[in-house]
């Protein structure tokens, strides 16, 4: 299983998982770490966080590859 993470202060949208239509923008305050994102495309990356959606730009996350956190291109 793979591992992600979003750092502080990142500009990202949010949204509650059963209402996709109203996104929000938000920005983050710590670390965020997921497993694997939602769905992924060019230009965004959707994680879930318990109820919340989270939809961020793909240059702003970062994947764990077994020694080193890697920036997504």
């Amino acid at each position: 299983m793979q591992t992600f993470r979003i750092h502080a202060d990142v500009q990202v949208e949010i949204c509650k998982a059963n209402n996709r239509a109203q996104w929000v923008p938000f920005k983050t305050t710590k670390i965020n770490t997921f497993d694997e994102p939602i769905s992924r495309t060019r230009s965004t990356v959707v994680f879930r966080s318990g109820r919340w959606l989270l939809r961020v730009r793909p240059h702003h996350v970062e994947i764990f590859n077994g020694l080193r956190w890697v920036r997504l291109k």
